[in-house]
């Protein structure tokens, strides 16, 4: 995905306002060695608003290309990095537009990404030390999720440093590839037994069966003896023809949730979710008051199981 992304830097930067005169921005753009400078265009009524408008197109190329880079720091520091090294006026284009070209020195980017990088990889080295050994599933998870931030940053960083490299090549991998894979691997370990019974414990499943996996959590039978944490959901259903629309059929759907520690033999959660759903078909209408109900029992069980993992 990332060599597509790169790929398309360059059509990024021609079509940063689609009413540029192409052929005078390729031009343009053509000066600038693309191995060692990323170039973006922007246009406005002014020399003053051609420069606003192509450092915010760049800006937006780079939160594009990395979303949640807008809430980090280091983009105000690659910015100002960014200068605007040609203005001009096309005599062409009948309005008279002016023109004007980013430009950022991608050696200079690097030295800005490559620091904050090695400090993570640091970081991450040093929880990597503290997993047990032999491996204990539940206390390695802990250490997992001090490192889940850090790696979550470390690609967002390795992200943008792909995009602006010459050759769109990642940073370090060989620093940062074993600590990614060991947080999948501690996560993954963590056995959870599920088991739903009820009326549409199919559909129940689903939702509950795929939250688990985003967590990045193991999933397993119920029987499983090497689970360590087990959800268990009894579901109801039931339909009634509403009151006030005629032809119209509600359907009200529960379902009562515990959350064991199966290492502890303790239940640290017990709960209950409700919804309902109305159409005009029974079976539809269930299905849709179980999904419901599904989506939201999903919510409160990851967020509930994270949080008694991150401080058992």
């Amino acid at each position: 995905m990332k060599k597509i992304i790169a790929g398309l830097s360059a059509v990024v930067v021609l079509c940063a306002c689609t009413s540029l005169n192409k052929n005078t921005v390729s031009y343009q753009i053509s000066k600038y060695d693309a191995s060692k400078y990323y170039v973006v265009a922007g246009e406005g009524e002014s020399k003053d608003a051609a420069s606003q408008n192509a450092l915010a197109a760049m800006r937006q190329a780079l939160v594009n290309n990395a979303p949640d880079l807008e809430k980090d720091a280091i983009l105000t520091d690659l910015m100002a990095n960014a200068k605007v090294d040609k203005v001009w006026r096309d005599a062409d284009v009948s309005n008279k537009h002016f023109f004007a070209l980013a430009v950022l020195s991608r050696a200079n980017a690097q030295k800005i990404l490559a620091p904050r990088m090695d400090q993570l990889d640091a970081k991450l080295a040093g929880l990597a030390a503290q997993f047990s050994s032999p491996a204990e599933p539940l206390a390695d998870l802990k250490v997992a999720y001090r490192m889940q931030p850090l790696v979550q940053e470390r690609s967002l960083l390795d992200d943008t440093y792909q995009f602006l490299a010459g050759n769109h090549q990642g940073y370090a991998p060989e620093n940062f590839k074993p600590y990614k894979n060991a947080l999948k691997e501690k996560m993954a370990a963590v056995l959870v037994g599920v088991d739903v019974q009820g009326r549409e414990s199919k559909v129940m499943v689903t939702y509950i069966v795929d939250a688990l996996n985003k967590m990045g959590l193991g999933v397993v039978d119920i029987s499983d003896p090497d689970k360590q944490l087990a959800v268990e959901i009894l579901t109801d259903i039931d339909g009634y023809d509403s009151k006030k629309v005629q032809g119209l059929v509600w359907s009200s759907a529960s379902a009562a949730i515990s959350l064991v520690d199966a290492t502890r033999n303790v239940t640290f959660a017990r709960f209950n979710v409700y919804e309902r759903a109305g159409t005009s078909r029974q079976a539809d209408s269930m299905r849709r008051s179980m999904e419901a109900t599904g989506q939201q029992a999903a919510q409160q069980i990851t967020a509930r199981l994270e949080a008694y993992l991150k401080t058992r």
